[in-house]
């Protein structure tokens, strides 16, 4: 017959802590994928582009990307008059949906416009039409 002695107690808290932190991973692991595009996943990742361009700031950032080709993250944000953190967020939010890709050099983060998924969002967008018709 086992005791209820003090470390006998302590493993069971701890084992218990252990599975509320493995449990709070998953469903961050979960929460990340869900607003993550996803290679193949076209209905996902399209509706994660449109919701990264609703707002006009990103849309001009994206046309001013390319227009220009590939800049750093403060030559981009500079015409629209943004911190920093302001602009890494909204650029942070376009980089989940795919939109952009950047790449830190040193000081600098590099931003250049990831043709491939905006061609994703195309096909997505034309067979979708073809389909209400």
């Amino acid at each position: 017959m086992k005791t209820w002695n003090p470390r006998r107690i302590a493993r069971v808290r701890e084992r218990e802590k252990e599975a509320r932190r493995r449990e709070i991973e998953r469903s961050m692991e979960e929460y990340e994928r869900r607003r993550t595009r996803t290679p193949g996943d076209a209905k996902k990742n399209a509706r994660l582009m449109l919701d990264a361009l609703a707002l006009p700031l990103r849309r001009r950032m994206v046309a001013r990307l390319a227009k220009e080709g590939a800049m750093s993250l403060s030559k981009l944000s500079d015409p629209f008059h943004l911190t920093l953190p302001t602009a890494q967020f909204h650029l942070g939010t376009l980089e989940r949906a795919g939109i952009v890709e950047t790449k830190k050099e040193g000081r600098l983060r590099l931003v250049w416009l990831n043709k491939k998924a905006l061609a994703e969002l195309a096909t997505f967008l034309t067979s979708s039409t073809k389909d209400l018709s």
